[in-house]
C-alpha cells in the first residue's frame, strides 16, 4: 500500500496552541507516565469493584479498539487521521481506564487489575512514539513493524484486563443473564394470565396430578438456590455465586415451564385457578429476581453494610411467596 505513504505529509498541524510537534507528543508521553504514576494514590471514595465493573470494561475495550486501528493503520485509506488521532486518542483512554482503577477498594482484583494497566502504559507510550517515526520517515518497514507489534500488546493487554473483569465477575455476569431471564419468564407469565381472563388460554385436558409435582419440586429447589446465592455472596465467591444463579436460572425455567403446564391442563373455564396459578408463579419469579439484585449489591460489602440486611429481607419474602405458592398448588 506504499501508495498511500506517497501522499503521507511528513507533519500535521496541532490545534494546541503554543506547541510544537516535539512538545505535543512530548506532553503526551509525560500525561501517561504522570497518570500511570497515580495508580497508586488513594481516592476521596473508593467504591466496591463491581461498581466500576462496566467503566473498567469500557476502558479497556477503547484501548483494544485504539491498538487496532494502529495495526492497520498501515494500509488504512485514513492512515493520515488515525496516526494523527493516535496520541490524543491512547492519552484520553488511558487516563479513563486509571481514574476508573483508582476508584475501586483495595481487593486482589484491583490489583491485578493495576498491574496490567501500569504494564500497559509502556506500550502506549512506545506507540505514540512509533507513530511520529513513520510521520517522520513513512517507508520505514521497521519502524511500521514496531508499530504492529507493540500496538498489538496494547490490544492483548487491554483484553487481559476484561479477562480479570470476566474471571471476577462471573457470578455477578451469571446474575445479571439469570435477570433477564426471569424478566422474560414473568412476561410470558403474564401474557397468559391475560389469555386466561379473556378465556382464549387453550386447554389440552391433561389431569392437573401430572403438573402438580413438577411444580412443587422446583419451588422447593429454588429455596436452595437463593441460599447458595446468599452463601456465595457472604464469602466473596464468584464461582458458588455463579453456581448458584444459573441453577436458579435453570429452575425458575422449569418451574414456568410447569406452572404453564399445569395451567393449560385445566379447564378455559376455571379463569380462577388458573389466574391463581400464574399469579403464584409471577410472584415466585419476581421475588427470585429481587434477590438475585440484593445478591449483587451485597457482594464484596463490608458485613455492616445495609446492602446484606435488604438480600436476607430479600430471600426471607422469597421463602414466603414458595410457601404461598406451594399451598396454592396443592389445594388445587
Amino acid at each position: 500500500m506504499m501508495f498511500h505513504l506517497a501522499l503521507f505529509p511528513l507533519m500535521f498541524t496541532y490545534k494546541v496552541v503554543g506547541l510544537t510537534p516535539d512538545e505535543y507528543f512530548r506532553q503526551k508521553i509525560e500525561i501517561i507516565t504522570e497518570t500511570r504514576d497515580s495508580l497508586s494514590e488513594p481516592v476521596d471514595a473508593a467504591v466496591p469493584f463491581l461498581d466500576q465493573y462496566e467503566a473498567i470494561w469500557n476502558s479497556a475495550k477503547t484501548l483494544s479498539l485504539i491498538g487496532m486501528d494502529a495495526i492497520g493503520a498501515r494500509n488504512s485509506d485514513d492512515v493520515t487521521k488515525i496516526l494523527k488521532d493516535l496520541p490524543e486518542r491512547i492519552t484520553t483512554a488511558y487516563e479513563a481506564l486509571v481514574e476508573n482503577v483508582r476508584k475501586c477498594e483495595e481487593s486482589n482484583t484491583k490489583e491485578a487489575l493495576k498491574e496490567a494497566t501500569n504494564n500497559l502504559a509502556v506500550y502506549c507510550i512506545s506507540v505514540i512514539n512509533i507513530s511520529r517515526d513513520v510521520r517522520v520517515k513513512p517507508n520505514d518497514a521497521n519502524s511500521w513493524r514496531l508499530m504492529h507489534d507493540h500496538a498489538k500488546t496494547i490490544s492483548e493487554v487491554a483484553n487481559s484486563i476484561r479477562q480479570v473483569l470476566i474471571q471476577s465477575g462471573s457470578g455477578i455476569q451469571a446474575c445479571i443473564e439469570t435477570i433477564g431471564t426471569i424478566a422474560r419468564i414473568t412476561e410470558n407469565l403474564e401474557t397468559m394470565q391475560m389469555l386466561a381472563r379473556d378465556g382464549t388460554l387453550e386447554s389440552t385436558g391433561d389431569p392437573f396430578p401430572n403438573h402438580r409435582e413438577d411444580m412443587s419440586g422446583a419451588a422447593k429447589r429454588l429455596i436452595g438456590a437463593a441460599r447458595l446465592l446468599v452463601n456465595g455472596a457472604i464469602s466473596s465467591n464468584q464461582e458458588q455465586v455463579k453456581d448458584a444463579a444459573m441453577t436458579a436460572e435453570k429452575t425458575i425455567s422449569d418451574l414456568a415451564n410447569a406452572v404453564k403446564s399445569g395451567v393449560i391442563s385445566l379447564s378455559i373455564d376455571d379463569v380462577g385457578t388458573r389466574s391463581l396459578l400464574l399469579n403464584g408463579g409471577t410472584d415466585v419469579a419476581k421475588a427470585l429476581s429481587n434477590s438475585l439484585e440484593f445478591t449483587m449489591d451485597a457482594f464484596m460489602k463490608f458485613p455492616n453494610d445495609a446492602s446484606w440486611d435488604k438480600l436476607y429481607s430479600s430471600v426471607k419474602e422469597l421463602v414466603i411467596i414458595v410457601r404461598s405458592f406451594l399451598e396454592t398448588v396443592e389445594s388445587v
